[in-house]
C-alpha cells in the first residue's frame, strides 16, 4: 500500500458490530454465529469492501478464527481486499489461523507489544505476515494512537473495527473512533454472562455515556442498522 500523506491522525475509524437487543455480541462461550440475518451480513461485507483495513483483537481470532475478507459481495475494480489487522500484544495468533494465511490479495498486519516472543515474530514473518511493534499502555493493552500512526504509514485511510468486547472498549476509550455502525437483531440472550458490545471500567452515571449525532436508522431484513458519529468529548472516556 502507498504511504499516507497524513500518517498520524489521518485514519477514519468506524466501529462495527452485530448485537442482540440486550447488547450482546456473543454468548459466554463466544458463539456469535449468527446473531444477524444473511442480509445484514452481506451489508457488513460491503462495509469491509469500502474500507482500507479491517481490525480485530486476538480474542476474536482465538474464538472465531475469522478470515476478515470480503466474500459476500464483489470488490470494486478500483479497490482490493482490505488489509487484515490483528491487535495481539503477546503474539498468540496461531500459525494455522486463517489470518495467518496470506497471498498477494490477502495481507495481514499483526500489531504487538515490546515483550512479544522473538521466535514467534520470526515464524509469523516467514508466513508473509507484516509485524509492527507499539508501546503498551497497560497490561496487554496496546497504545491505539501508535496503532493508528502505524496504519497511516501503511496507507490506511479508513479502518473498520470489528471486535471483540475488549477491543471495542479500548477503541471507544481512546477517543479515536469517529463513527459507529451497529446491526441490531431482534433477539434476546437474557444472559448476564454473554459478551457485551464493549467492556471496560464501570461508568457511574448516564451522563458519562458516549453519545451519537447524525443518527440514521435502516431496516436490513429483520435487523436494524443504527449508524452515527460519536460526539466529541473534552477528553477520552
Amino acid at each position: 500500500m502507498k504511504q499516507s500523506r497524513d500518517a498520524v491522525g489521518g485514519v477514519k475509524i468506524t466501529l462495527k458490530a452485530a448485537i442482540t437487543l440486550d447488547g450482546r455480541i456473543a454468548t459466554q462461550s463466544g458463539d456469535s454465529k449468527w446473531i444477524t440475518s444473511k442480509a445484514a451480513r452481506t451489508l457488513a461485507h460491503r462495509m469491509r469492501a469500502e474500507h482500507d483495513a479491517v481490525l480485530v483483537g486476538i480474542g476474536t481470532v482465538l474464538a472465531d478464527d475469522p478470515e476478515l475478507t470480503v466474500r459476500l459481495v464483489k470488490i470494486p475494480k478500483t479497490r482490493e481486499q482490505p488489509l487484515r489487522v490483528v491487535l495481539d500484544s503477546k503474539l498468540r495468533t496461531p500459525l494455522s489461523s486463517k489470518v495467518a494465511q496470506t497471498d498477494e490479495r490477502t495481507r495481514t498486519l499483526i500489531v504487538h507489544g515490546p515483550s512479544a516472543s522473538a521466535a514467534k515474530r520470526r515464524r509469523l514473518s516467514e508466513l508473509g505476515i507484516d509485524l509492527a511493534e507499539v508501546p503498551e499502555v497497560g497490561k496487554g493493552e496496546l497504545d491505539l494512537h501508535a496503532v493508528s500512526a502505524v496504519l497511516g504509514i501503511y496507507g490506511v485511510r479508513s479502518l473498520l473495527v470489528e471486535g471483540g468486547s475488549v477491543t471495542h472498549g479500548a477503541w471507544l476509550r481512546s477517543g479515536l473512533v469517529k463513527r459507529v455502525a451497529l446491526f441490531i437483531a431482534p433477539k434476546l440472550l437474557a444472559d448476564s454472562f454473554g459478551k457485551p458490545l464493549a467492556s471496560g471500567p464501570a461508568r457511574r452515571t448516564i451522563s458519562e455515556a458516549l453519545a451519537l449525532k447524525n443518527v440514521r436508522y435502516r431496516k436490513v431484513g429483520p435487523d436494524l442498522l443504527v449508524t452515527g458519529l460519536l460526539k466529541a468529548r473534552s477528553k477520552p472516556a
